[in-house]
């Protein structure tokens, strides 16, 4: 095996996973560790919106993010920064964009089988280990009171549709996309532009989540309210009345000490919008709340 670049050698570190050759297995090791390692969050969208850094890190500013602001990302940010690591380890993939504001990958053969398979890191979704959607079978992903489903398009042949279940219920509007309509992180430039803009859905809210498999759980702070689900289904929902309060919900519950909510909250206070006094409405994990268009994430 080739040398890695430092930044993969860290991205390896942070994820506490060796160097192997790629193959199906250690792409299920890689995906499994990733959704618990690096949260879904929009903390760091917040602030580089403040500083007026509208774009996607690369995958060096990425890992060093994380390691000293426990940053991970949404869609974009997670999943280009994934797909980059997954690369350089030897495995051949490219983006997708489902329902047409969704980054998502899909990795080839021939190390990964005769289809390609669906990663995601970026959905909040179970997607643990790579899933082969084109071949038969049951392509449903639960998690306790969570669950995803990616199946032919009722809509458009040739195409398939990822949907995400709350509950038993539909969430969000599902996504439709065709396997052969591949993405590289230049021809997203317009729907990343989309998510900067001051009514983009995760620049006026508080969204964290976070996967926590050897607790068997999830925690997802949403604006001041937090919850934790566990697989069996039983939910646990507190709400939060302090900056304090979040800060330490952050880093006693979600084990992310370094991460700068404060600001984010204070950002968006500067903004407008107080989180802990907002009107309730239905909340998307996804950074546009809009259901037509596609939402921006």
């Amino acid at each position: 095996m080739s040398t890695l670049p430092n930044w993969a050698s860290l991205y390896l570190q942070r994820l506490q996973l060796d160097h192997k050759s790629p193959n199906l297995s250690y792409l299920s090791e890689l995906c499994r560790a990733h959704l618990q390692t690096f949260p879904y969050e929009n903390v760091s969208k917040l602030l580089f919106f403040r500083d007026g850094k509208h774009e996607v890190p690369t995958p060096e500013e990425y890992v060093h993010n994380a390691i000293h602001y426990n940053f991970g990302g949404t869609c974009y940010t997670s999943n280009h920064s994934f797909l980059a690591l997954l690369r350089t380890l030897g495995f051949f993939g490219q983006l997708i964009l489902p329902g047409g504001g969704h980054a998502a990958i899909l990795i080839d053969g021939p190390n990964t089988g005769k289809t390609p398979v669906y990663v995601d890191t970026g959905a909040t979704a179970p997607i643990f280990e790579p899933i082969h959607f084109l071949e038969e079978g049951n392509h449903t992903r639960p998690f306790g009171t969570v669950s995803m489903e990616l199946t032919k398009s009722p809509d458009h042949p040739e195409h398939y549709r990822f949907t995400r279940y709350e509950n038993g219920k539909v969430a969000i509007p599902p996504w439709d996309f065709h396997p052969n309509e591949r993405k590289e992180l230049s021809d997203l430039s317009e729907v990343i532009r989309s998510s900067f803009l001051p009514d983009a859905f995760f620049l006026n809210r508080l969204h964290i989540h976070r996967f926590q498999l050897e607790q068997d759980r999830f925690v997802v702070l949403k604006n001041n309210t937090l919850h934790i689900g566990y697989s069996d289904g039983t939910d646990q929902i507190t709400p939060l009345h302090t900056i304090s309060d979040i800060e330490a919900a952050v880093a006693d519950e979600m084990q992310l000490p370094l991460l700068p909510v404060r600001e984010a909250v204070e950002i968006l206070l500067e903004r407008g919008i107080d989180i802990f006094s907002a009107p309730k409405k239905k909340e998307v994990p996804l950074e546009n709340e809009a259901l037509d268009p596609p939402t921006i994430c």
